[in-house]
Order: structure tokens, then C-alpha cells, then sequence
């Protein structure tokens, strides 16, 4: 008895372990195991604010053997770290690489709209474009501040739109073990609007990577006093992003037959080759298309073909020989350890939860989940219900995401998290139109014909099935942000001896800036009312299982198909998109509506989906423990919100 008692802290101490292994590996293979120096440092800028950064040192480079360096930049939504595989990648071959987050980004105090915007948008600029700021913003991103004819544009207020990128070019070769006249560099998808104004404005560059970027007629510049040296375009055959590239529909491998690309990009009189450089290093003419063909526009970011034809490319420039082949790497090693190490720490709030439950205080919010057979929803209309809140989920994404995204009247010296705009105002929707739903359901339709109390719908207790519990309720939600303040206190640690947070490629769970724990604040309040309806007393309540056998097999089925209910919508979302992509037509998305619908929140599917797989997992687990939903309600919108306030970008 005693024995089966230490099984939850046994299992606590080998999440454990296994977090800080993992961890230290991922660590050991940042650092090439000693070979390159890793620092996190933030730079004050003149007014007083900071830019943030991530800078990778081989420890062959010094003062006295100066090594070339890469000034790396992150796209929509990422932060520096999203950069770390070319990082590192670079910085094993010999080149120092300089990771920043950019305006609005990671933990740089200036927000986006220091960027700017116009109140035009390219190509025509003579079609004026209204809306909130955040909205003319984003309508902007393919605008740069180099461009001439923005001189005859009313209203034009475009900030710096290298979002801190000349900044940190210029910081960059002042380090004393840098050589200066040898620097490049390189940016993914938003980044590579900012890679182009770095270029722009210091000649110095000496070769440029643009990783899913777009291009722009020469006639949009000073052409005669701007020159960009050595320009590689990777560009990926699955990118959500088409509609955006050179103002074209033309699906990625139909583009070396526009005239912008073989003419004005590549210099030739006809339609060019994918993966073939044209132009000379030697005078900065040297052109290439790179087409990825297993990859979409954010998987670029860790694509092993991507990654080697960009250190091929800047060694050609620099003139290295590097004894490293390009397709040799270890980032992806990496960042598997890290997604394992995140794992880790997120299985490590189950056996801390059971830990906590018998507590003397804690004890009360568990009791026996809900147990009457007849409030079950028969097998038919199970997945009715269930295929309802599917389309409902699905059908509305695109449209109440970007509606919140650019123009819901937020105010926005408020509401500063632009892809949480969005995630919230679908979540309101969503949230209800399933109380409106389960509220008509419990009080006039199936619902109270069975007889359901609230405690069938996980939100009372037993003893007194139709009052809320509020000392529980009260408990319940301390415990669940003592589960989530363990990893918070994990991802510090790691933040701090390793320069590593909890993620896999893209931002999860990351410290705050204070600036960025104030918009959690804001936002987890919608996140709690979500998942308390949606994710609590509709999925744990009204779409409430049948137990099997065995607990571990209750445990997997209700997560699938818990799992299913909650991101079933966002997978149709996927099939509509990818489904005629991969068929070659399009972007399924652009195809049906517009390109308005596609791009951002498309993309941040595959963030998404995972996270959602992986949330649910803890909230069936906490359900299953406590029989009410509020633990891992609370739970959920804890780490929800974090992963979003955290990880992503802020006016």
C-alpha cells in the first residue's frame, strides 16, 4: 500500500529527470558540445528601449582570427529561436550568428507598430486601405521604407521597417571577433521584408538568404544607388503564404516563368531554372531560386535542403571551405530533445497533481466522476453533437480569426497581441454559441428530460448536484495554477542556465517580459470562459463517455475523441487547404474566398493542432481525477494563453 502510494512521486522524479536530460542534450548539441559559445543579451537602443538576442560564437572566432557573421531574422508570430537552426548551423561551419527578436517579438520592448504602415497598399498604390491600426499594419508588411515612391504617398508613417534589424547589423559588426567586411544576411517570411531594408541601407552586405520572402520591381527603389549583393530565394512548394508572393497567383513552381523573377531578379531574357545560380559572386549579380519541395512556408524554418543551400551559399560568398558538408546537421537533433524535454515537464504535472490531491487542503476538489448511466448521450447522437461542434468550429475559424486579427475595434493600446485578437474573438463566438446551445439542451431539451444535474456536467458536487461548489471551485483553480507555475519555474531555470525555453521550432511556453504578463492577464479571462464551456462542461458534461476496462484505455479514448470534438474543425480547415495544394491548384483558402482568409491563421495550424492534442490529454487526465471540469479548465487556460502572450507578436 505504501509502495503504490510513492508511485506518483516516483513518476514526478522521472519526468523530472528525464526534462533535465533532455534538456542538457539539447543544450550539449546547442553548444556543439563545446564549440560554440551561446549568450542571450538585450542591446538599449538610444530611447531607451531594448532589442533581444541570441547571439552564437564559435570559439574559433576571436580578435585576433576575426570570422564572418549572419545577422539572422525571424518571421510572423516566431522569435529568435525560431532562427536557431540556421544558427547553429552557420556557427559550426565558423560564422557568427546574431538571432534577434524583431519589433513586437520575443522580449524586444518596441512593439510592431513601430514599423509602420501607409494607408495604400502595394501593388496599387493609388487603392487606399482603411481600418485599425493593427489591421493597416499587416496590410503594410510588404512595404519598405526604401521604396521611392512612398515620397508621393498622403499619410505615409512607416517607421523603421528592418524592425530593429539595421540596429543589430550595425551592433553586429562592431564585435571585436567579427570580420566585418565579410557579413550577410538572412530572414523568413517577415523577416525577409526586414532583410531587405538591412541590404538597402548598408551596402556592406555582402550576401543575402530570403527564406519564403516575395520580390518587388526594381522600379519601386532607387535601383542606380541601391544594390542588393548575392540574393538566394528559397522558396517552398507547400506555402500558404502563394497569394503574397510578387502579387501573383501563380502557384510556387510557375514562378521562374514570371517576368520579375528571370528578369529583374535574375537578369535573364527568359523564363529561369529552379536551383541554379546565375550572376557572379565576385560583383554581387549572383541570383538563385531554390525550390523546397517537402516542406510548407514554417517548416522551412528546420528543412535539412533549405538549411544546406543556405551554408553553401554564404560560405560561397564569404569564401570558406568549410570541412562540415552543408547536409551534415544537428539542429534537428536538437530540437527533438527539446520537444522531448517539453514533454517531459508537461507530463510532469500529472503525478504532481495526484501528489497534490492528497493533500489535506486539496483533498476536497476530487470525488468520483459522474456515474449515472442514463445521462450518457446514446452512440448516434454522441457524434451528432459532437459532428456539430465540429462545423461549427471549422466553418468559423478562418473568418472570426481574421476578423479578429485585423478588425474587431479592440482598443489597441490594450489589446496588444494581434494573433490573440483573433484566437479570442473566435473563442467568444465559439464559447457562445455552446452555452446557448447546452443552456437550451439542460433546461428544455434532452438534457432535462434525463434529468441532468450539474454535477453530471462535471461543475457541482455529489452531495448537492445542482449548486456550485464555490470553496472547490476556488481550490480547484489554485491547484491548477500551482501545476502550471511548476513549469513556468522549470522553463525559468532552463531560460537561465541554458538559454533554451520549452518548444519545438516555434514558441510554447517561454518566461514573461512584463509587459507580456500584463496582456496574459487581459487574455486568460477569455481563455478560461472557453474552456469551462467548451472544454468543460460541454466535452466532460454533455458529450461525457462511457468508462472502459481499464483506466488507461478510458484515459486514451476520451483524449482521441475529446481531442477529435475540439480540433475536428481545424483539421477539415486543413483538408480544405492543403488538399487542393497538394494537388497542385492552390491554396484551398485563396481558391474559395480570398487570400484575406488564408496566410497567418492558416499557417499557425500546424502550432495549433499539436498543442491542442497536447493540452487535451491533460485535461481528460484532471477531469478523470477530480470529476469536475474546473481543474483542467483553469489549467488550460493558463497555459493557452501563456503559450500565446508569451510566444507571439505585440503591437
Amino acid at each position: 500500500m505504501k509502495r503504490k502510494a510513492n508511485l506518483p512521486l516516483l513518476a514526478w522524479v522521472c519526468c523530472l529527470a528525464v526534462m533535465f536530460a533532455c534538456m542538457a542534450v539539447a543544450n550539449a548539441y546547442q553548444t556543439d558540445f563545446g564549440k560554440i559559445e551561446v549568450t542571450r543579451g538585450a542591446f538599449s537602443t538610444d530611447d531607451g528601449n531594448v532589442i533581444t538576442y541570441k547571439l552564437y560564437r564559435p570559439v574559433t572566432a576571436t580578435a585576433e582570427t576575426p570570422a564572418p557573421a549572419v545577422l539572422l531574422m525571424h518571421g510572423y508570430q516566431n522569435d529568435k529561436d525560431t532562427s536557431s537552426s540556421y544558427a547553429l548551423e552557420l556557427a559550426r561551419r565558423g560564422i557568427v550568428a546574431l538571432s534577434i527578436d524583431e519589433y513586437g517579438h520575443g522580449g524586444t520592448s518596441i512593439g510592431m507598430l513601430a514599423r509602420g504602415y501607409t494607408y495604400h497598399k502595394l501593388p496599387n498604390w493609388d487603392k487606399s486601405v482603411s481600418g485599425p491600426e493593427r489591421f493597416l499594419l499587416m496590410m503594410n508588411f510588404n512595404t519598405s521604407d526604401f521604396f521611392t515612391n512612398l515620397a508621393d504617398v498622403p499619410g505615409d508613417t512607416l517607421g523603421d521597417t528592418s524592425m530593429g534589424g539595421r540596429t543589430m547589423y550595425a551592433y553586429l559588426s562592431t564585435l571585436p571577433f567579427v570580420d566585418a567586411e565579410n557579413m550577410g544576411v538572412t530572414g523568413h517570411s517577415m523577416g525577409t521584408w526586414s532583410s531587405w531594408s538591412v541590404a538597402a541601407t548598408d551596402p556592406s552586405v555582402k550576401a543575402i538568404v530570403l527564406q519564403c520572402g516575395e520580390l518587388f520591381p526594381q522600379s519601386y527603389y532607387d535601383n542606380e544607388a541601391i544594390h542588393f549583393n548575392n540574393v538566394l530565394l528559397i522558396q517552398s512548394r507547400y506555402d500558404e503564404f502563394t497569394s503574397f508572393l510578387d502579387y501573383t497567383k501563380a502557384v510556387p513552381d510557375d514562378l521562374v516563368n514570371t517576368e520579375l523573377r528571370y528578369k529583374e531578379f535574375a537578369g535573364q531574357d527568359g523564363p529561369i531554372e529552379w536551383n541554379t545560380t546565375y550572376g557572379s559572386f565576385a560583383d554581387g549579380t549572383a541570383r538563385r531560386m531554390e525550390l523546397i519541395t517537402n516542406a510548407n512556408h514554417r517548416l522551412v524554418t528546420i528543412n535539412n535542403h533549405a538549411i544546406a543551400t543556405t551554408l553553401d551559399w554564404f560560405e560561397t560568398a564569404f569564401q570558406m571551405d568549410s570541412s562540415i558538408a552543408s547536409t551534415s546537421q544537428t539542429a534537428l537533433i536538437k530540437e527533438t530533445f527539446l520537444f522531448l524535454g517539453t514533454l517531459a515537464a508537461l507530463a510532469s504535472v500529472l503525478p504532481l497533481l495526484l501528489l497534490l490531491l492528497k493533500t489535506k487542503f486539496f483533498a476536497p476538489c476530487a470525488q468520483p466522476m459522474p456515474d449515472r448511466a442514463e445521462t450518457l448521450l446514446p452512440r448516434k447522437k454522441w457524434w451528432g453533437a459532437a459532428l456539430t461542434a465540429i462545423l461549427i468550429s471549422g466553418l468559423s475559424y478562418p473568418f472570426i480569426t481574421q476578423l479578429g486579427h485585423g478588425l474587431v475595434p479592440l482598443p489597441e493600446n490594450i489589446f496588444r497581441m494581434t494573433i490573440g485578437d483573433g484566437v479570442i474573438t473566435w473563442f467568444v463566438f465559439l464559447a457562445l454559441v455552446a452555452f446557448f446551445m447546452l443552456r437550451h439542451w439542460f433546461k428544455r431539451g434532452a438534457g432535462k428530460m434525463a434529468g441532468e444535474t450539474l454535477y453530471d456536467l462535471g461543475l457541482a458536487s455529489k452531495e448537492t448536484p445542482n449548486k456550485l461548489p464555490w470553496g472547490i471551485i476556488g481550490k480547484s483553480a489554485l491547484l491548477a495554477l500551482i501545476l502550471a507555475g511548476s513549469i513556468y519555474l522549470y522553463v525559468t531555470v532552463f531560460t537561465q542556465i541554458y538559454a533554451l525555453d520549452f518548444r519545438f521550432v516555434w514558441p510554447l511556453f517561454k518566461p514573461f517580459t512584463l509587459q507580456r504578463f500584463w496582456q496574459f492577464l487581459l487574455y486568460v479571462p477569455f481563455y478560461l470562459v472557453f474552456f469551462c464551456i467548451n472544454g468543460g462542461a460541454k466535452l466532460y458534461g454533455q458529450l461525457r463517455q462511457k468508462e472502459l476496462k481499464s483506466p488507461a484505455a478510458t484515459q486514451i479514448v476520451w483524449w482521441l475523441k475529446g481531442s477529435l470534438v475540439m480540433i475536428g474543425g481545424l483539421l477539415l480547415v486543413c483538408l480544405i487547404e492543403y488538399i487542393p495544394y497538394f494537388s497542385g491548384i492552390g491554396p484551398g483558402m485563396d481558391i474559395l474566398f480570398t487570400s484575406t482568409f488564408g496566410g497567418p491563421f492558416i499557417s499557425f495550424l500546424i502550432v495549433i493542432i499539436p498543442q491542442f492534442i497536447l493540452l487535451f490529454f491533460l485535461s481528460t487526465f484532471a477531469f478523470r481525477k477530480t470529476g469536475r471540469v474546473y481543474v483542467g479548465s483553469v489549467l488550460l487556460a493558463i497555459l493557452g494563453a501563456w503559450a500565446v502572450t508569451a510566444g507571439s507578436s505585440m503591437l
